[in-house]
């Protein structure tokens, strides 16, 4: 079937979902590249955000429509939903550019990675501790994967599609070129950090921020 028809029914079943679930009350604002939803607090799906009702309705649009879905949720008050909403897009992009796994990211969730991806002299030094590996492109993308998988190593292999002792030799050699062990806390702390930069700094020509 033709792939747009696929992905406009997919997102028919999603707002078919969202109104069942929300009663009618949300608004949306979506495509099937994604989009932004207001969903009011006192709404059934939401019950409160700390009770896992957002994260019920995430699962449920996901299954709906037969497709992983990657979220964030600020919450605000009226006057301030224009600020929220483009806090919530920052954060969404966020996530997908370090590959996390589908599902929902509040700020809590991402306050360090929020905070790391700030202009200014300190993104810019934590992006450098990377440059070692420009030349090896297949160890930065392992450290991408290794830290997206939640360090496990037989799942960033099988994403790599190699053996899990290639992962522990480039890890290792990680280590050798940056002088930041993976293997210790305070190394993969800054390899973290370091990662998160840099996905930052080199998103637009000209060091800039977008």
């Amino acid at each position: 079937m033709d792939p747009k028809v696929v992905a406009r029914r997919k997102l028919r079943r999603l707002q078919a979902e969202l109104s069942a679930r929300c009663g009618g009350r949300a608004l949306s604002l979506l495509s099937v590249d994604g989009g932004t939803l207001l969903i009011p607090e006192d709404t059934a799906a939401t019950d409160t955000v700390t009770t896992g009702g957002l994260d019920e309705l995430v699962l449920g649009l996901s299954t709906a429509a037969q497709v992983p879905v990657t979220a964030t949720v600020i919450t605000a008050a009226t006057q301030q939903i224009p600020d929220a909403a483009d806090r919530a897009h920052e954060l969404l992009d966020m996530v997908l550019r370090l590959d996390s796994t589908p599902g929902l990211y509040r700020f809590a969730d991402l306050a360090m990675e929020y905070q790391l991806t700030r202009p200014g002299p300190g993104l810019d030094r934590l992006g450098a501790l990377l440059d070692p590996l420009d030349a090896y492109p297949d160890l930065l993308e392992t450290l991408r994967r290794h830290l997206a998988t939640g360090l496990s190593r037989q799942r960033t292999a099988r994403q790599l599609q190699v053996h899990t002792n290639t992962v522990d030799y480039r890890l290792k050699r990680i280590g050798q070129l940056t002088g930041l062990d993976p293997a210790q806390p305070s190394g993969l702390w800054y390899l973290r950090a370091a990662l998160i930069a840099r996905t930052y700094r080199d998103a637009v020509p000209g060091n800039g921020i977008r």
